[in-house]
């Protein structure tokens, strides 16, 4: 007895359309939260904006052009502006591994070298720069897409996508997206181990003023946050690159593609939630119809960088050397 049903094109639009739909408003509403929340401070803060834009962008184009053109017209995913899905796709993943990579960097920082940390994020241009950094690098990844021989092609019938056929297609499969996403995503996860065995470490140290032990508490959760997120990239490449040649089975094929491509994204926003109280806060009274204003945002913390530039980021404390 078959479990699933047949798989076609509007099963399969209608999965995925729905799970993007939620993931989608999950992550604009977590881009809002975060925007109001004083807790993650001006770097790390806006680099998980970053982070949640590209989740947006990611569910949006799963729901409007991946799945809205195959419900309508799947031939026009054959045409070149159809094709742009692919290209868009490939933007807002690489925005995604970039952010990850530099909050892995910013939490490697505050927990392996405190000292710095105001140092190098306490300017609020290197944010911003690395911000620039990140998208020109991703719009730069993406751009080789606008060639008709590179584009990726979206197939209506088995609901996944494929890298253009020939060298130029080799190219963007092979090293502008394969190596490059291991390679960072490598480097993500060997950051995330240098930083965790610093916590083990420094588990032990003796306990400090109740200030310093709220500061250590954020860093530990705030570090345990990213780990969760730059999990799930991995995740998706293993899938992506590995487990999909497991089984030729149509459902398969699409859920270790598509399906957990878009799924990884729409979790990613999921995750914030949960490890942030302040955010379920701010969400909650949002829900309720309540005026929630906390703190310092992103936004007024923004406003007075030209006057604060030295304020210690994400209440970063001197004496942080004692997180455990």
């Amino acid at each position: 007895m078959e479990i699933l049903p047949e798989f076609n094109t509007t099963n399969a639009a209608f999965l995925t359309g729905t799970i993007g739909l939620l993931g989608l408003v999950t992550n604009i509403v977590v881009a809002i939260a975060v925007r109001k929340s004083s807790s993650f401070g001006y770097a790390f803060g806006t680099l998980c904006l970053s982070q949640t834009i590209a989740d947006i962008g990611m569910c949006a184009t799963f729901v409007f052009m991946t799945s809205g053109i195959s419900l309508i017209e799947p031939s026009w995913h054959s045409t070149y502006l159809g094709r742009r899905s692919g290209q868009l796709l490939i933007f807002f993943w690489e925005g995604s591994i970039f952010t990850h990579l530099f909050s892995a960097v910013n939490r490697a920082i505050a927990i392996n070298f405190p000292l710095r940390y105001n140092a190098i994020f306490g300017n609020l241009k290197v944010t911003r720069y690395i911000v620039l950094f990140i998208w020109t690098v991703s719009a730069i990844q993406a751009s080789p897409y606008f060639i008709p021989t590179c584009s990726m092609l979206f197939d209506p019938v088995s609901f996944t996508y494929a890298y253009g056929e020939g060298l130029c297609g080799d190219i963007t499969e092979n090293y502008a997206d394969k190596i490059t996403s291991i390679t960072v995503v490598t480097t993500i996860g060997t950051l995330d181990f240098t930083s965790f065995l610093r916590l083990v470490k420094l588990r032990a140290t003796v306990a400090g003023a109740i200030n310093t032990q709220e500061c250590k508490r954020r860093e530990v959760r705030f570090f345990f946050q990213a780990c969760a997120q730059s999990s799930l990239l991995m995740s998706t490449l293993v899938f992506f690159f590995y487990l999909v040649y497991l089984n030729e089975d149509p459902w398969y094929v699409y859920i270790t593609t598509t399906l957990i491509w878009m799924l990884v994204h729409c979790l990613d926003g999921a995750i914030i939630i949960v490890f942030n109280r302040e955010v379920r806060r701010i969400i909650r009274g949002k829900l309720m119809g309540l005026d929630i204003s906390v703190g310092y945002s992103l936004t007024n913390q923004n406003q007075t960088s030209n006057r604060a530039q030295s304020r210690p980021d994400s209440n970063h404390n001197s004496n942080i050397t004692t997180i455990s």
